[in-house]
């Protein structure tokens, strides 16, 4: 029997109204756009309301401090916050505090340059994704803006699956978007070269000393050849090409092209991930 509160609800009748008795009833979560991407500027509470139910998706970027020509030592840092920065919002994805350090090699003894061993970067940087996927994410990008970081960053995404059933993707920036840099330049870029100098110089102009610069900072890696130190901070993988060039409005043109690249992958990583989880 219908107690007398019941017996009175007037129940609508159209499927308009329905639909709205039902949110009244039953309340859904209002979805929001966060106020920033960077999860170290967001308090406890807001992380709570984003992770994971509006996403589960976070890039972590992760770089070096080594010499690039006539760049800062953190070019390798600034380049994959760059780009983290401009794509964050379109992947729905939260940005971690990048990891600065990583593991420098040939260009060690440059005044300025610092690395950490490979056992120490692998385990730290697992540690810290692992911390990641107990928070609420299932997808990690690591955006990777050194070299000397890619083969101990693959060995830890395959970990962070066996060990947390995380997903996660390794992304050499530099890599991936060759094409797009020739697309650009007319040529391949170079270590602190074309393409490196060109990213930083679109965030960072004033840590691009152009009036440092001179062509023989550049040396060509040879097959054969390995020295500690490399013979220039400057690295070039094609005769003749690869040098800077210091255009801002190529600059400009190429950091567009290389974010929707990037862009554009995670998209299709993710969307091809969604079939198998």
């Amino acid at each position: 029997m219908l107690s007398v509160v019941q017996s009175r609800i007037q129940f609508p009748r159209s499927r308009a109204r329905l639909d709205g008795w039902h949110l009244l009833l039953y309340p859904q979560p209002m979805k929001t756009t966060p106020r920033t991407r960077k999860l170290e500027e967001l308090n406890w509470m807001e992380f709570k309301r984003l992770v994971p139910k509006q996403t589960d998706a976070v890039l972590l970027p992760v770089g070096t401090v080594e010499a690039h020509g006539v760049t800062g030592l953190g070019t390798d840092n600034q380049i994959p916050q760059s780009i983290c920065a401009r794509i964050a919002g379109n992947v729905n994805a939260l940005i971690a505090p990048p990891v600065h350090y990583g593991i420098t090699k040939s260009l060690l003894p440059y005044p300025g340059s610092v690395t950490v061993l490979p056992d120490t970067f692998e385990n730290y940087v697992l540690e810290v994704a692992a911390g990641l996927s107990d928070a609420g994410f299932r997808k990690i990008v690591f955006m990777n803006g050194h070299g000397g970081n890619t083969n101990a960053l693959k060995d830890i995404s395959a970990r962070l699956y066996r060990e947390k059933k995380a997903y996660s993707m390794v992304l050499d920036w530099w890599a991936l978007c060759a094409e797009e840099v020739k697309k650009v330049y007319g040529h391949v870029g170079g270590h602190g070269g074309t393409d490196e100098t060109a990213m930083v110089q679109v965030d960072h102009p004033a840590d691009v000393r152009k009036q440092d610069y001179s062509k023989d900072l550049a040396f060509m890696v040879q097959p054969g050849l390995a020295a500690t130190p490399f013979p220039g901070s400057i690295m070039l993988y094609k005769q003749g090409e690869g040098y800077p060039d210091f255009d801002p409005a190529k600059a400009e043109q190429l950091m567009k092209v290389v974010c929707t690249k990037v862009e554009q992958t995670i998209l299709d990583v993710f969307r091809r991930w969604s079939r198998i989880r």
